[in-house]
């Protein structure tokens, strides 16, 4: 039983061929980083890309002293069904289409007809003893055929809407896919580093005020951030991708969306309460911290009392910011 336990304990602590390690994606205010470890087998692996990814973002880095021989990156193609239904309602679109122009043709023709018969002069004769009802029939005609008209035009406009509306989504869907990335090694084996950077995946900043009788402010920042699968470990920097030129940002850890960022305590230098016609709260706090608390939300709480919420333009290290709450 002890032999069993032990072996149990070796294969345990022996690594797994081919497991990638942990994703880390960190949070700008405009955008995200993705990076991780990826093991190739048989000198071969392929990565997946979402459509998000900036172009020409991503990074291929060898590790272990291996090299990479060769990269390329291919669309996802659509699965055959998707790929049948696109082309069936391409089909139909162009029917639809054709249908309208045919609809403008006969709109001209009742038109003119609609036109010509108001048009006519009133003369009777033995053949048109009564042309005015002659007249009166042939407008009326003229006017329910441009009625026919407009209704089918109607519905065949509604269908082509829907129609395009279904295209747009499966070329969405379509787009969801990405790309993919394959990458031929050098060696039989080996590992690279995985980076690439995405375009509308990102964080906003929200905060609790939180506001006591101590003469200090309790600033709690939650980063609000798109979800993402378990395994990855998520980070947030207050600032632009582009301003991170040095690739060293200040990056604040969270443990899922909406989670604490940071906590800062910030000396009150003016507080003012107006009691009518409804309570409102003024205060002005200074940011002592070292680090620029970036623009976002806030929510305040006075000695426990929900006080509304600001819209916060940011403030940097040293500076002083006033904010109203409740008005």
């Amino acid at each position: 039983m002890r032999a069993t336990y032990i072996l149990v304990l070796l294969l345990l602590s022996v690594p797994l061929q081919g497991r990638a390690s942990a994703k880390t994606i960190t949070y700008y205010l405009d955008g995200a980083r993705v990076e991780y470890e990826a093991r190739a087998k048989k000198g071969y692996l392929e990565i997946p890309l979402p459509a998000v990814m900036i172009a020409n973002s991503l990074r291929l880095k060898p590790l272990d002293g291996g090299a990479i021989s060769r990269v390329e990156i291919v669309p996802v193609k659509p699965d055959a069904k998707t790929a049948k239904e696109t082309a069936a309602l391409i089909e139909r679109k162009n029917l639809l289409k054709d249908r309208l122009k045919a609809l403008d043709t006969r709109e001209d023709i009742f038109k003119a007809a609609a036109k010509s018969q108001s048009g006519r002069a009133v003369r009777k004769s033995k053949n048109n003893p009564e042309p005015m009802t002659n007249i009166r029939k042939g407008t009326e005609f003229a006017i329910a055929q441009l009625e026919s008209v407009y209704t089918v035009r109607r519905k065949t406009e509604s269908e082509l809407a829907l129609l395009e509306a279904r295209l747009l989504t499966l070329e969405r869907d379509r787009g969801a896919g990405g790309s993919v990335g394959k990458v031929w090694l050098g060696g039989s084996a080996g590992r690279i580093h995985v980076g690439y950077l995405l375009a509308e995946r990102k964080w906003s900043p929200q905060y609790d005020l939180r506001l006591d009788a101590t003469g200090f402010v309790r600033l709690i920042l939650r980063a609000d951030y798109p979800l993402t699968d378990g395994a990855a470990a998520v980070f947030v920097a207050p600032l632009l991708l582009s301003d991170d030129v040095s690739g060293s940002a200040p990056l604040l850890a969270v443990s899922g969306r909406f989670g604490k960022a940071g906590e800062y305590v910030l000396p009150v230098e003016k507080e003012e309460i107006t009691r009518t016609p409804a309570e409102s709260l003024a205060i002005t706090f200074k940011n002592t911290a070292n680090i620029v608390l970036p623009a976002g939300t806030v929510a305040c709480y006075r000695r426990g009392e929900f006080f509304g919420n600001v819209n916060f333009a940011g403030c940097r290290p040293n500076e002083s910011k006033t904010l109203l709450f409740g008005k």
